[in-house]
């Protein structure tokens, strides 16, 4: 007897369990329409969570910092850790990646369902190559950086709509 009351209580339990995650996962479809607005408008904010350098450990950021497009602009804040080869712009006071580009090319595609890739080319940003973003309909996104002059960079967080 002990049997079937814990079978049918287990059997209960894990239906009430996959109603409850079938609702969630409809709430956050619904939830994360204002990502794909964003990035449908050019109108968004990568803020970072996790740095990936090409050597070393992943980390943690000691503060805030983004990539904010919008009105055509790039807006871009992030921090650099990694090898420099010669010709690198060390000297210059600040981050390789602390910047304003408005002359940039940008290729957006939508690569599946709730997944997009744009790449940017800066054109007056002699030290970076290329600019990657993966963003998902959940608001995570990563960005991977080619640069000129020092080692590829990565990065995880979150996309967001700009204000």
């Amino acid at each position: 007897m002990t049997l079937k009351i814990n079978f049918a209580l287990t059997l209960f339990l894990s239906g009430i369990l996959l109603l409850a995650s079938c609702n969630a996962s409809k709430q956050s479809a619904a939830g994360n329409e204002p990502v794909a607005t964003s990035i449908d408008s050019s109108r968004w904010v990568f803020t970072v969570q996790t740095i990936n350098p090409q050597q070393g450990m992943n980390t943690q950021p000691n503060g805030l910092y983004s990539v904010i497009y919008k009105d055509g602009t790039l807006n871009v804040y992030l921090p650099y850790f990694g090898r420099a080869f010669s010709g690198a712009d060390i000297n210059q006071g600040r981050s390789a990646l602390d910047f304003i580009s408005k002359d940039f090319s940008v290729e957006k595609e939508q690569t599946g369902e709730g997944k997009w890739r744009i790449i940017f080319k800066p054109n007056d940003q002699r030290q970076v190559q290329s600019m990657t973003f993966v963003f998902y309909n959940n608001g995570s996104g990563s960005l991977d950086i080619i640069m000129t002059n020092r080692s590829p960079i990565g990065y995880r967080g979150i996309v967001s709509r700009s204000k």
